[in-house]
């Protein structure tokens, strides 16, 4: 029976070409294996009834969240109190909210330096949709809101975290294959991700020429969140490593599913709770940490102090041994020294 050929399943399984697969394939369709299929074929119906019936759901439910987050941002948006500095404040209720939403999470709090923290404040709102609403499993997308501000013309920027399921029979993790970001525009000198340096040219003779302006490239979270990774482009040179000669094949899809953490992180708790952020609840203690850090202490420290008795004790043990020694060295001498001279004459 094919079915219980070893060699024809080894075959199978084994390294070949898609051709000569089918052909193995074919020639394992016995009526056994017929059977299995159909039911597998049934049961692969079933699974897309339930899967469907899942994204009812959850388009119900999210439709419900969508209405008390909207019901959030009015909260923020309303001017509590009139003040001079109002035009400067995205969210009035609140000033920074999202700024300090981001920086008290784990996954943004290292990627917003100081120059970040202004333009921050200007970001109104931070939403989530699916890409297609009819299917959870082609990826999602981020909307970040901003309101108007003197470094960017953009009232709206977005990144959309793309998914691809290469096997139906294998209920995949979410795999993130691309991400695209929109483009910044930057107004002119406001761009946040760049330095200006001011380099001397070399002067002439007769006349001193002024020093020339440079862009350089520093670090900023609008310069890692805001980037497309993906097949086909290429890895930002933030990322790359000077002292290597050659490119890390497997660096693309590290950052690739690095970016999409934060993206998951954003999209289920960081926006649904983002109040519990903003003052602090929601962040979990190093208590745990601190106590095995300061175990760990202790430890060494028990382990030095055992160091030094057992280095006492040798020292003690090494000065009672010379003592021994020299007593023995004295006795020995005493025995067959010289003798002492009388005090009388010959």
């Amino acid at each position: 029976v094919v079915a219980y050929n070893p060699p024809a399943l080894r075959a199978f399984w084994g390294p070949s070409p898609s051709s000569a697969r089918a052909m193995q394939v074919e020639e394992l369709k016995t009526p056994a294996v017929q059977d299995l299929e159909a039911l597998d074929n049934e049961y692969l119906e079933v699974e897309k009834e339930y899967n469907d019936e899942l994204s009812r759901l959850n388009q119900r439910f999210e439709a419900q969240f969508g209405v008390l987050l909207s019901k959030r941002n009015g909260v923020l948006t309303r001017q509590a109190q009139p003040g001079p500095l109002d035009h400067l404040c995205a969210t009035r209720a609140l000033p920074g909210f999202w700024r300090m939403v981001l920086l008290n999470s784990d996954e943004f709090q290292e990627d917003i330096e100081r120059h970040d923290e202004p333009v921050l404040d200007y970001l109104t709102d931070i939403v989530w949709e699916l890409l297609d609403q009819s299917c959870r499993d082609k990826g999602f997308r981020i909307r970040f809101v901003f309101a108007t501000n003197p470094y960017f013309s953009n009232e709206l920027l977005t990144k959309e975290y793309h998914y691809e399921k290469k096997n139906p029979y294998v209920s995949d993790p979410e795999v993130c294959t691309k991400i695209v970001a929109s483009p910044i525009d930057w107004h002119t000198g406001k761009n946040v991700t760049v330095e200006l340096i001011s380099k001397k040219p070399k002067s002439g003779r007769r006349r001193v020429t002024k020093p020339k302006r440079e862009e350089v490239p520093r670090p900023s979270f609008f310069r890692r969140c805001f980037r497309n990774l993906g097949p086909g482009e290429d890895i930002p040179e933030e990322e790359l490593d000077e002292e290597e000669d050659h490119e890390d094949p497997d660096l693309m899809q590290y950052l690739l599913e690095d970016d999409h953490e934060q993206g998951v992180a954003l999209r289920d708790y960081l926006i649904p709770h983002a109040v519990r952020w903003f003052t602090g609840e929601a962040i979990e203690d190093d208590d745990e940490g601190s106590e095995s850090e300061e175990d760990a202490e202790g430890s060494e420290e028990d382990e030095d102090e055992d160091e030094d008795d057992d280095e006492d004790e040798a020292v003690a043990a090494a000065g009672r041994k010379a003592v021994q020694r020299q007593g023995h060295v004295a006795g020995h001498r005493g025995g067959k020294g010289p003798k002492k001279k009388s005090g009388k004459g010959c």
